[in-house]
């Protein structure tokens, strides 16, 4: 085993300073006296310096609105940015305006996303999507959590491909780089299948992070593209979103969206219904449960969100993005499209064009 492998396994174990002051601070909250007298041996500036998370302390410190510009300046060349949790840090609510990673290396903890509380084993991956409040509890010497943050720009470069795929994975990332979310997260767990290659490629992830050269950043991309590729291949079928927390996780409702979105021009309720096998009321009440949506809302905001990409991604006219949605004319898309955003398709390809850089770069009108 080489020198850097073992620094880097031995700084993924080990409690580093900021955890050991963690443990203390949460050990002494278990009593009012306790936390009072620790509270008074804080060092302040050095607080400051190490930008500890102290509520009682320091509230300005936490900041509930995170941009990428915080973990990637300009100038550095980054565009994955790797850490680990620190053990025992105060839960503090917050959100982003990019994608965030959890992979869950050993052990469990706690992931609480708005109202709902997740609980997350070894071997688990969860995706959370931009402008979604959250927090993480680890408060165990055992477990190891790993935050993967990426830039805006480098992910749409990352994902365009998956994008391109008409199941729930592909809406997720394509809403948050639109900013129309309402899939607040997905969670694949891994542990059963491909745990043995994922784990290495991670430790080697994070060894590139550790010890940062010019070649770093390049090989970091290809190795998260690649294990992006893995945890989804090994665990598609098994995957949970924000969209079934209501119902019972069985394969129904993923394969029941997934061929509505990969037949989206056509599909009826009772197509649905035929090809599964299923009465016209239990599909109904499942994409209802799903979705929180009925079935002709949900395929018309999904036949919404996938003309939104077309008219940014593409340079696909009007009438052909209509046709190939299936409507009977472009005045019908027309108006549906001008009722969902308020815009007409020109319009709102024009101006969302204006407002990012990125998409002027991909199409051109």
């Amino acid at each position: 085993m080489n020198q850097k492998l073992k620094k880097t396994l031995r700084y993924i174990t080990e409690m580093n300073q900021d955890e050991q002051f963690y443990k203390a601070y949460f050990q002494a909250g278990k009593s009012e006296e306790t936390l009072r007298r620790f509270l008074k041996k804080v060092d302040i500036e050095d607080a400051i310096q190490r930008h500890l998370v102290i509520p009682e302390l320091l509230p300005d410190i936490i900041s509930y609105y995170m941009d990428d510009s915080e973990y990637f300046s300009e100038n550095d060349g980054r565009n994955i940015f790797i850490s680990k949790h620190n053990r025992y840090t105060p839960g503090f609510t917050h959100k982003h305006n990019f994608f965030e990673i959890v992979y869950v290396y050993t052990g469990e903890c706690i992931q609480n996303i708005g109202l709902k509380c997740l609980k997350l084993s070894q071997g688990d991956f969860l995706f959370i999507a931009p402008g979604v409040f959250h927090n993480i509890e680890v408060f165990d010497d055992e477990t190891v959590v790993f935050n993967i943050l990426l830039r805006k720009a480098t992910f749409y470069q990352m994902f365009t491909p998956l994008m391109k795929q008409n199941d729930i994975v592909s809406e997720f990332f394509a809403e948050g780089l639109y900013n129309s979310q309402h899939i607040n997260y997905l969670i694949f767990h891994t542990e059963t299948r491909g745990t043995k290659n994922i784990r290495k490629l991670m430790i080697q992830l994070f060894q590139e992070q550790l010890f940062h050269d010019a070649c770093s950043d390049q090989i970091m991309i290809g190795m998260m593209t690649t294990m992006v590729g893995l945890v989804t291949r090994y665990s598609l079928t098994t995957m949970e979103s924000s969209l079934t927390d209501t119902i019972k996780q069985t394969p129904d409702h993923f394969l029941v969206l997934n061929y509505i979105q990969s037949n989206l021009n056509t599909v009826t309720l009772t197509d649905v219904a035929k090809h599964f096998g299923f009465s016209v009321s239990y599909c109904s009440r499942l994409i209802k449960a799903s979705t929180g949506l009925g079935f002709t809302e949900w395929k018309n905001s999904l036949r919404m969100r996938r003309a939104e990409r077309m008219l940014l991604n593409t340079n696909k006219t009007v009438a052909a993005i209509s046709e190939e949605l299936g409507y009977m004319n472009p005045e019908t898309f027309i108006r549906s499209f001008k009722k969902f955003t308020q815009m007409t398709p020109v319009q709102y390809r024009r101006q969302t064009k204006i407002q990012n850089p990125i998409h002027r770069e991909i199409s051109s009108e």
